[in-house]
């Protein structure tokens, strides 16, 4: 079962995508700013971090390079309102993703990203944290 970790303030965000992804039989954990992020990181043990880029206590970047400083440091993807020129890997993220309602493009690079890492979602859509 694919664990997600995803950080955002924004608690209609943070339900939203929660939904999605449970219906997409992913386990999800959310946190409400950086440092809980990092907190949860050894416990959850996530394949993948979807992160808001301004996080409330700490910029989702430095929320990024510590996470990316771990042992088993997973791939992350910045979820933002804000429109990068930039790669991502210019920045040091695995994946960038402009914020919508529709999250038709946010569920495509995560099921891209834990592909890559041989991750599947679970087959009967449950999953319950």
């Amino acid at each position: 079962m694919a664990r997600i970790l995803f950080g955002d303030s924004d608690p209609h965000i943070q339900m939203l995508c929660q939904e999605e992804f449970l219906d997409e039989g992913y386990e999800v954990t959310v946190a409400c700013d950086g440092k809980e992020l990092i907190r949860l990181m050894d416990s959850v043990h996530p394949d993948l971090v979807v992160m808001e880029l301004l996080l409330p206590d700490m910029s989702g970047l430095e929320t990024m390079r510590i996470i990316k400083g771990t042992a088993q440091a997973p791939p992350v993807i910045f979820y933002s309102v804000y429109n990068f020129s930039l790669p991502a890997k210019a920045i040091g993220a695995d994946g960038l993703v402009v914020k919508s309602s529709d999250l038709k493009l946010l569920k495509k690079s995560v099921r891209k990203f834990l592909k890559s890492k041989n991750v599947s979602q679970l087959s009967n859509g449950n999953s319950c944290n």
